[in-house]
């Protein structure tokens, strides 16, 4: 009996001593667990992910979870979808400042302006990008041609009156919205180095001049004799 007692003691111990939950109003945890979603999504895509995985990285219980989502997959729209597209959205309407640009040099000026807040947000949101469009095929397909391939052909159809007359403009949003990926993609997975003004500066220039050198360029502009083609 006495060992029954110290046993029921030392139990009750334990629970008295046990760490409560925080209290957080509803839309303060509804933050807290699309925070935590992002990352267990990040590390272990969507069909990966395990709601008590979310749960626990959010310091709630699953029953607590779902109080807030329906689902996992409603979870993952509200952490990782919605999130990529307003991003997408602000990098949209910063480009519409190109349209005041009447030469070259003036396009590279209001490029710099943005260019490093462009790449910002494709190197915040490139985990969640990622695990959008690649960790389940048809989702992915869906989000795409649904919504994130309109965005750029929009960014294109904003740079069209700056375009050289023969090129798309839509691959031009298209080419732009790559070389983002590219720089975000190498400085998240290969440990890329580099102030991003100075990167956002060289990728306005490339975007703004090319990358040939002046000679080259002239050279090629003319024809096997020598004259203009």
């Amino acid at each position: 009996m006495a060992s029954t007692g110290k046993r029921r003691t030392a139990n009750n111990a334990r629970v008295r001593t046990r760490p409560s939950r925080a209290y957080l109003p509803a839309a303060e945890r509804r933050k807290s667990i699309i925070a935590a979603a992002q990352q267990v999504f990040a590390r272990a895509n969507l069909q990966g992910a395990r709601t008590r995985d979310i749960a626990k990285a959010a310091d709630v219980n699953q029953a607590t979870l779902f109080e807030h989502f329906d689902s996992k997959k409603a979870l993952f729209h509200e952490a990782v979808v919605r999130p990529l597209i307003e991003a997408m959205r602000g990098a949209h309407a910063r480009v519409e400042a190109y349209e005041t640009a009447a030469t070259p040099a003036d396009l590279a000026r209001l490029a710099q302006a943005s260019g490093a807040r462009h790449l910002r947000d494709m190197i915040e949101i490139f985990p969640l990008l990622t695990v959008a469009l690649f960790s389940e095929p048809e989702l992915g397909r869906k989000l795409y041609r649904e919504e994130v391939a309109p965005l750029i052909r929009q960014r294109g159809e904003v740079l069209r009156p700056l375009v050289k007359e023969g090129i798309d403009p839509q691959l031009v949003g298209l080419f732009n919205f790559g070389m983002l990926f590219a720089l975000a993609m190498d400085r998240y997975l290969g440990g890329g180095q580099g102030e991003l003004s100075v990167l956002a500066s060289q990728l306005t220039r490339f975007a703004t001049q090319g990358f040939a050198r002046e000679r080259i360029a002239r050279e090629r502009m003319k024809g096997p004799t020598g004259g203009r083609r």
